[in-house]
Parts: C-alpha cells; sequence; structure tokens
C-alpha cells in the first residue's frame, strides 16, 4: 500500500466518520448480528482504503459504500449459510429500501426517541446516555454515581425496555435502531 498523503489521512477519517454508522445500520439490516454488520463495514472501509487508487466512484461515496455495504452483507449470508438464495432477494428489496429511507420520516424517528429519552427518570436517562453515548464502562458509571454496578445494569435494561415501548409505533423494528445509531447509542 502507498503511504498516503497526510491529506488523505484527514479525507479517510472524514468519510468513516461521516458513513459508519449508517453503514452500519444497512449491514445490521441484513444480516440481524451487530458485530457481524460491523465487520462488515470495517472490512469494506480497509477494501477501499487499499484500492483507492483503483476505485473510480461514478456517484458519490454514499452510493457507492451503501451497494458495497449491502452486497458485502449479502454475501456473508450466503457464506455463513445462514439464507436461502431466494430469500436474498427479497431482503436486497427491503435493504434497499431502508437505504432510501425519505429524510423527514428519518427526522420524525430521531425526534420521537430524543422525546422518549427526556421521558425518562433523570437517573436512567443519565446513566443510558453515560453508557450508550459516551461509551463509559457500567463500572465507572457506578463508581461515578455511588450506586453498584448491578444498579446500573438494571436501569440500562429498564432505559431499553422504556425505548421499546415508547417507540413501538414506527413501522420498521429497525428504525429504532437507527435513531440509537445516529444519536451514536449503539455502535
Amino acid at each position: 500500500m502507498d503511504q498516503p498523503i497526510s491529506g488523505e489521512n484527514t479525507a479517510f477519517e472524514e468519510l468513516f466518520r461521516q458513513h459508519f454508522v449508517s453503514l452500519c445500520t444497512i449491514a445490521y439490516y441484513v444480516v440481524d448480528d451487530k458485530d457481524a454488520a460491523r465487520d462488515i463495514v470495517q472490512d469494506f472501509f480497509l477494501g477501499f482504503w487499499s484500492k483507492r487508487q483503483q476505485i473510480k466512484l461514478t456517484h458519490d461515496f454514499k452510493h457507492y459504500a451503501t451497494k458495497a455495504v449491502r452486497y458485502a452483507s449479502i454475501n456473508y449470508l450466503k457464506k455463513t449459510g445462514r439464507v436461502k438464495l431466494e430469500e436474498l432477494e427479497v431482503m436486497d428489496g427491503l435493504a434497499m429500501q431502508f437505504t432510501t429511507e425519505d429524510k423527514e420520516v428519518r427526522e420524525t424517528r430521531y425526534r420521537a426517541l430524543w422525546e422518549a429519552l427526556n421521558r425518562m427518570p433523570e437517573q436512567r436517562r443519565r446513566i443510558f446516555l453515560m453508557s450508550n453515548q459516551e461509551k463509559i464502562k457500567y463500572k465507572d458509571i457506578a463508581e461515578q454515581m455511588g450506586i453498584s454496578i448491578n444498579t446500573v445494569k438494571t436501569h440500562i435494561r429498564l432505559a431499553l425496555l422504556f425505548l421499546r415501548e415508547e417507540c413501538k409505533w414506527m413501522v420498521k423494528p429497525v428504525s429504532l435502531l437507527l435513531c440509537c445509531l445516529q444519536l451514536n447509542l449503539l455502535f
């Protein structure tokens, strides 16, 4: 691999930051496995970076990345034998529909999630956001708040149950995942 030009590193990091979460959501929607989705997206970025000189984009990066991750996710399912070939077409159609979701609908869901978060008891919301948004470990949360790790786990579990109930009106089950991902609550 060629040595990167200093500006390339910054550009690559920016692409990664901008698109990682949405690409993980697309992969998760297809493979239904958070770890596999992350691996697929990370492999995509590694492959893209190593072949950046040969790749000629005909559309914008998001369009290219979305298709590449969707196909990589489908290939993952084929390799692991988790899906029949006739189901792949249906899943591909659903994944495509998911990626083109209307911006207004996404924003409505995003707002609804934050409204639900704001209706939680203060301590539960704070613990949930510390864990999922700030990526603080349960042990560290417990120490900072002067509570036990089990209490932290209970608050996280209750917060997730609350969010599932409050946001059950969302048409697609993965929409809550998308909203959480946009808030950096899961990945």
